[in-house]
């Protein structure tokens, strides 16, 4: 059952660094309104599969589709 649900969040986060850009994990916290721990999983599943890069500026981790 989670793995279903963390699938389905990191094709939402896709989408939404496709439309958006380059985003930082605060701004997908805001924007989803999902628990850290879940936007986590979601990012290792999309990372798993080379779908983005991260990013360190100004202190602060981003989020970039490849």
């Amino acid at each position: 059952m989670l793995k279903e649900i963390v699938g389905v969040d990191a094709g939402f986060i896709w989408r939404l660094l496709d439309t958006k850009g380059i985003l930082s994990i605060d701004q997908l916290i805001e924007m989803t309104e999902y628990r850290e721990m879940y936007i986590h999983l979601a990012l290792g599943w999309l990372l798993r599969e080379n779908k983005i890069v991260f990013k360190e500026m100004d202190n602060n981790l981003y989020i970039e589709l490849i």
